[in-house]
């Protein structure tokens, strides 16, 4: 786990509202706090969706239990935009099955895809500063700590691709 502070704001909530830079992740929750709190719960509801809707739902890649941030990303910006700031906001990003299965495919992961539960990136708000945090949980306990250097990488080369400048806190 790391936590790295973003020096300029305006670069990352513009990487995160305003393109698809983070659009692949999933999101498991977002809280932003402007006149009032609004909480998005990123859990899919499946009675929302018909019975073919969902077949079609579980025979793609989206069969997680979470929406995509390019679904639930214009609903944080209209409650983001506008002349003042918002007091506060976090946003919990997991990487997708795919990027999970690509990083314990890594010859330096001594871990199996199937004992990562999920690589997590909470992008958190607060007094003026923006922090990137990661994290993973597993099925069960692990020793091994490939997995997080390599998560830890993944992030801080994701940040430096997308030309987030930051120092690790």
């Amino acid at each position: 786990m790391i936590a790295l502070e973003i020096k300029i704001t305006k670069n990352i909530m513009n990487a995160l509202l305003l393109s698809e830079q983070f659009d692949s992740f999933l999101v498991e929750e977002a809280m932003i706090t402007t006149y009032n709190t609004f909480h998005i719960d990123g859990h899919l509801v499946k009675d929302f969706y018909t019975s073919e809707e969902l077949e079609l739902l579980e025979n793609t890649e989206k069969s997680t239990l979470f929406s995509y941030w390019k679904e639930i990303r214009p609903f944080c910006f209209q409650l983001i935009k506008g002349k003042r700031t918002p007091v506060s906001f976090k946003v919990v990003l997991h990487a997708t099955p795919q990027l999970i299965q690509k990083i314990a495919a890594n010859p330096d992961c001594g871990v199996a895809a199937n004992l990562i539960r999920c690589l997590v990136l909470n992008i958190r708000y607060d007094n003026g500063k923006v922090t990137c945090i990661t994290g993973s949980a597993f099925t069960t306990f692990v020793m091994d700590k490939s997995v997080e250097k390599l998560w830890d990488a993944h992030v801080r080369q994701l940040l430096s691709d997308f030309g987030l400048d930051f120092e690790e806190s």
